[in-house]
């Protein structure tokens, strides 16, 4: 699904101190547990993702071709109307 929406400079509600590296990992490559809010955070690799991640109120940590952009930056995006 393409709503035609391109996610940038995404403003995050909450930055977690964990980094992607540190979370536990679970069968689903893409979903990492934190053990410090025990939350479950998804990798974002695509803007279909994000938007996704973002409207479902999910924690995450992003991706793009070449590696990590913010894997100091896990947490949930803040939604702007």
């Amino acid at each position: 699904m393409n709503d035609g929406l391109t996610i940038r400079n995404c403003v995050f509600a909450f930055k977690c101190t964990a980094q992607w590296s540190e979370l536990t990992a679970t069968d689903d490559e893409k979903i990492s547990f934190c053990d410090d809010c025990q939350k479950e955070v998804h990798l974002c690799e695509d803007d279909e993702e994000l938007a996704k991640s973002v409207r479902l109120n999910r924690c995450i940590a992003i991706y793009r071709e070449g590696g990590m952009v913010m894997e100091d930056l896990v947490g949930k995006v803040l939604i702007q109307d």
